[in-house]
């Protein structure tokens, strides 16, 4: 799979306490983005489909 690079904007507090807490995890930033942007896909997938079979 290709990646591609973006810039994102986070509060800096909110970035510092997450790699506090997601380090002692073994967790990355970029890897934790990448599955919550997946699961966002496919929920709104599931909702569309739930939304044509309604209609």
């Amino acid at each position: 799979m290709a990646v591609k690079t973006v810039n994102i904007t986070v509060d800096p507090d909110d970035l510092e306490e997450f790699y506090r807490l997601a380090s002692k995890k073994g967790i990355k930033f970029s890897t934790w983005v990448q599955v919550k942007m997946k699961e966002f896909i496919e929920e709104e997938k599931m909702i569309e489909e739930w939304r044509r079979e309604r209609s």
